[in-house]
This record gives C-alpha cells, structure tokens and sequence, in this order.
C-alpha cells in the first residue's frame, strides 16, 4: 500500500496547494489542478493508497474557505473509489 502524507497547514493559496498536490501525489503532467481533476484522478486510482491530509492549525484565509471542498472531494473519491483511503488529521 502506498502511504503518503500531505501537510498542507503552511500552503497559502489554492494554486501552491494543487502544485504541492501534484508532487506529493505523482499526479500526471495533464493534471488540471483543481477540484475536479483531483476527484477524478483520485476516483480512477488503481494502485491501494492511504492519504493522510494535516489541516489544523492551517491559519490562510484562502486556504481556510478552500478546505471544506477539499476534504469534500477527497472524501468522495474515497467513497467512490475503495483503493483509496482519506484520513484528515
């Protein structure tokens, strides 16, 4: 299982957070970087992965109204897909 924690509380704006995402994640160089893309690259996983999201204590603005739809997606493609695991710290 692929394990990969990401620690997003010090990324500022939604554009840092994708390309950190982007790293973090290996997703492909297509990747859009927004919400919709990360829900259906995360839906189409192949490979078991567990994601550990930390998020408190994040103290942007932008990043504080960004969160809700960030978990939102996660958890949905968590859902949706079972080779993907969401833990929110």
């Amino acid at each position: 299982m692929r394990r990969i924690e990401l620690d997003i509380r010090n990324i500022a704006t939604r554009d840092a957070l994708h390309i950190y995402l982007q790293y973090m994640l290996e997703l492909p160089a297509y990747y859009g970087r927004n919400l919709d893309a990360l829900n259906d690259l995360l839906s189409t996983e192949s490979e078991e992965t567990e994601i550990t999201l930390y998020v408190q204590g994040c103290t942007s603005e932008e990043m504080l109204a960004y969160l809700p739809k960030l978990k939102r997606v996660m958890q949905d493609a968590a859902q949706e897909n079972p080779r993907v695991r969401i833990v929110i710290k």
